[in-house]
């Protein structure tokens, strides 16, 4: 490396879109109350220094969260009633849902809105970081205007 430059940050990008479906609880009228969808799109950045196989992170880690999350239902866990035989019983906004449950991902939120998702994606992701990762960045875009967004850091 040039004697005139050092390296002051590593951060790793990835990128990947995937489709759920999902229903929000509301103490409003709204659709988002209905059973909708969305070609979700997951935007992460991770900052650390690398690790001992020369990695700030993996990227099989993410692609690996993106595949629990597509073509499922996500729900939240205050919303499940019974879990049965291989199917998950949700009941809430006067529904009855019985799922099987290889097609719901039970999110350990009180709702499912893209603020939540983001944030259990982010926690996934730290759960699986080395002492290397410093700080975590997950956006979480429902559509191409509107996103949210969490960040964890050390």
């Amino acid at each position: 490396m040039s004697e005139n430059f050092r390296i002051v940050e590593r951060k790793i990008s990835w990128k990947k879109d995937f489709d759920s479906s999902h229903f929000l609880a509301l103490p409003y009228e709204s659709k988002c109350l209905r059973i909708h969808g969305h070609t979700y799109h997951v935007d992460v950045k991770v900052w650390g220094e690398l690790n001992e196989s020369g990695m700030i992170f993996d990227f099989n880690h993410l692609s690996n969260l993106v595949k629990l999350l597509d073509h499922r239902i996500l729900v939240s866990e205050d919303w499940v009633k019974e879990r049965r035989d291989g199917v998950v019983i949700i009941e809430k906004n006067n529904k009855r849902l019985e799922l099987p449950e290889n097609e719901v991902v039970i999110l350990d939120k009180p709702n499912v809105t893209a603020e939540y998702i983001a944030e259990w994606f982010a926690e996934r992701i730290a759960e699986k970081a080395g002492a290397n990762v410093r700080k975590i960045m997950v956006r979480i875009w429902e559509d191409p205007r509107s996103y949210a967004e969490v960040t964890l850091e050390r």
